[in-house]
């Protein structure tokens, strides 16, 4: 297993885009700090941050403001996540939660899109057990929105009432979506949600939780948290007993690192964007109860075969006019699949997705289904 430093190490050897990924959602009093990691060319893990008791940022955000992109926007629980662009380097970048000191900041935020530049300013609070920035919002400058240049078809709007759905519920089957490096702190993603899960004092478990990788389809036993109300927050609970754990891993991405495999999927594009220099092309590897995995495909040792790579997956997307779904921070193609036979690379925790390393003569496009069969 490689050390989250040696990772971002094989980063600064190989990637072609620096990115800022990995970002973790932690426990607050006040809020939470979620994130929709973006995906990697490279192995990596998370970006060096800054300390939450930064003097730079408390200065900043009370004078000129933080300048930097919306992270993540989710308008219907009313949680938003900030990522400020240190002045020092790309990659001290942090991500911060946002919470508004009025009503009439919160409707501003609720009017922000993902990637979109913005300045806030406003007060840094103490950083609590978790150590994580949260910023009470008393002004904010929104700033150009984001294009990715992609047409898409509508979404159907999400309605489900998530906390009845697992009102009933002791144990779920999910995906991780992000661990702090102490395991103080889990976050899933179930039923097209990106939850928090706290994780109870004791050295054992939170060990287990700093030793996943996201991507991990793991079976959680939990309880509703009571802490905070709003966003919905579980629990992991121990049995009493001891005799049975409350997480368990049930497919490990990792156990597929340097592993030769044959992937087949729905053609995914992550546009180029603020965090992302360059359009990078993936495949959606479909999971039981939606627990789908996004892998990236490229070639680090040639990038004049990854300039063909590019070009052949580009041209079987324009292929299809119709069928593009937008997929949180990906966009999946329903009416175009590929088939790619290369080397897995998942060395580091929080990286974004899984990588196949492969070739052009190893990345295939296959023809779309007959509509009747799909």
């Amino acid at each position: 297993m490689k050390s989250r430093q040696s990772a971002v190490s094989y980063r600064r050897i190989h990637a072609v885009a620096p990115l800022a990924v990995g970002a973790v959602l932690l426990i607050h009093p006040l809020g939470v700090r979620f994130g929709e990691a973006q995906p990697a060319p490279a192995a990596t893990s998370a970006p060096v941050k800054s300390s939450p008791a930064d003097e730079d940022m408390a200065a900043l955000a009370q004078g000129p403001g933080l300048r930097g992109t919306m992270h993540g926007v989710d308008r219907r629980l009313g949680t938003y996540v900030f990522t400020w662009w240190h002045p020092k380097g790309f990659f001290r970048n942090v991500n911060v939660s946002l919470f508004p000191a009025t009503p009439e900041v919160g409707t501003q935020l609720a009017q922000l899109e993902r990637h979109q530049a913005l300045v806030v300013r406003g007060a840094l609070l103490p950083a609590g057990a978790t150590q994580q920035p949260h910023v009470r919002v008393e002004a904010v400058e929104p700033g150009e929105k984001w294009d990715p240049g992609v047409a898409v078809e509508p979404r159907p709007e999400r309605r489900q009432d998530l906390a009845a759905h697992l009102a009933g519920k002791k144990q779920v089957e999910a995906l991780v979506h992000a661990v702090s490096e102490d395991g103080s702190t889990l976050v899933v993603e179930y039923r097209d949600e990106v939850i928090p899960v706290q994780v109870p004092d004791g050295t054992r478990l939170r060990k287990q939780v700093a030793d996943l990788y996201r991507g991990d389809r793991v079976r959680l036993r939990f309880r509703i948290a009571e802490q905070p109300a709003r966003p919905l927050h579980l629990r992991l609970t121990p049995d009493p007993d001891g005799e049975r754990p409350p997480l368990v891993v049930t497919d490990s991405i990792h156990a597929q690192h340097d592993q030769e495999r044959t992937l087949e999927g729905r053609l995914v594009l992550f546009p180029k964007s603020p965090v992302l220099r360059r359009t990078i092309w993936g495949l959606e590897e479909r999971g039981p109860d939606g627990l789908h995995r996004y892998f990236t495909v490229f070639n680090f040792q040639d990038l004049k075969d990854q300039e063909r790579i590019d070009q052949l997956l580009q041209t079987a997307w324009s292929s299809e006019s119709r069928g593009v779904e937008d997929g949180r921070n990906k966009y999946i193609h329903r009416r175009v699949r590929i088939r790619v036979t290369g080397k897995v690379s998942n060395p580091a925790h929080n990286q974004a997705n899984p990588t196949i390393v492969t070739e052009a003569v190893r990345v295939e496009v296959i023809a779309p289904k007959p509509r009747d069969e799909r």
